[in-house]
């Protein structure tokens, strides 16, 4: 980071941690280098999240803020010129969820990107699986990510669920976990983490039908401690409907094929929600097929869903009992895998 940043940045962490009354030296000291190893954008982000805090927390007044304007400016002036662009970054960002991450921005990008590709390269366009989200409506329309994403979400054949399983365990990078102990009605059943870091892949579970139409289902136990009665929800997409929404277009991101719904229907649902996917749904508005949108909308009705259906001898029974038995082996063999 250039001088002239490193310097606003020390400005205000030493006025603010005098401000508030904080003398430990390593802790100011640690707090500086931190905000300088970040890139301008994060920086700026997180001293405006910090402020916030201290602001709602009472230690700091809404003038002590505003006399770390100046510092923060500099930062990046190219992109934000006055206390209104501040206000109103810091006003997106609370909209997005952003006010705590788990991770700068920019590394967040980076790593759902990571995550993404290598996953593609691990499946290798073997399974009928479509993936979901506001992130595949920045990749499809070749928009630079703006917002945190916190996982990807997959829907995937329940069919090829064992397959994909045995898939994960033969990697070193993801592994392949189970939220059937605490899960209810929504929900993922499952889900893929990656290495070390706070980034999964979800997975929503579907059945094709005779006619190649789509049913969804949501698994749950009637009681999650003792896995007793096993249910399912089920939501039964039209063909019409389905053809509209899982899109069997190869696409492809860094040299790897993947399928996505299309972005009529990631529009669609996103369309009316709550404010994060309202702002991913403005992104890709202009690329969208505004009567397909329309055409969906009509479409519902034809949909129905049947609920807290029993279910036995299902792959929900069949994986539960190899992830136990796998528990079992790992607890009595620590040096298996």
């Amino acid at each position: 980071m250039e001088k002239l940043k490193e310097e606003a940045i020390k400005d205000i962490v030493n006025d603010c941690t005098r401000k508030v009354n904080i003398t430990d030296e390593n802790l100011i000291n640690n707090t500086i280098s931190s905000l300088c190893s970040l890139n301008e954008n994060d920086a700026l982000d997180t001293i405006l999240i910090s402020l916030n805090d201290l602001l709602n927390s009472g230690r700091i007044t809404l003038e002590d803020v505003y006399e770390q304007v100046p510092s923060i400016l500099k930062l990046n002036p190219e992109k934000y010129k006055s206390v209104e662009d501040l206000i109103e970054r810091l006003k997106w960002i609370k909209s997005m969820n952003m006010d705590h991450p788990a991770m700068p921005l920019s590394r967040n990008h980076q790593l759902v990107i990571e995550v993404f590709d290598n996953f593609n390269e691990l499946i290798a366009g073997k399974f009928d699986c479509y993936y979901t989200g506001g992130l595949m409506g920045y990749l499809a329309t070749n928009h630079e990510l703006e917002r945190y994403h916190g996982d990807l979400d997959l829907f995937i054949n329940e069919e090829q669920l064992l397959a994909l399983k045995d898939q994960i365990d033969s990697s070193l990078d993801f592994q392949f976990v189970s939220n059937m102990e605490h899960k209810e009605v929504n929900g993922h059943e499952y889900k893929i983490t990656y290495k070390d870091t706070p980034m999964s892949i979800g997975l929503f579970l579907f059945e094709r039908q005779i006619d190649n139409s789509i049913t969804t289902k949501e698994y749950y136990f009637e009681n999650q401690n003792t896995k007793g009665q096993l249910f399912v929800d089920e939501h039964h997409f039209s063909k019409d409907y389905t053809d509209m929404s899982f899109s069997d277009t190869i696409r492809q991101h860094n040299g790897m094929s993947y399928k996505m719904m299309s972005l009529e229907s990631i529009y669609n649902s996103k369309k009316n929600s709550r404010p994060k996917d309202r702002y991913d749904a403005s992104i890709i508005q202009d690329d969208v097929n505004m009567l397909i949108d329309y055409k969906l909308d009509a479409e519902k009705k034809n949909n129905y869903n049947e609920n807290h259906k029993p279910v036995s001898n299902s792959i929900i029974h069949t994986i539960e009992q190899l992830m136990s038995e796998d528990k079992y082996s790992e607890t009595n063999n620590p040096k298996k895998r």
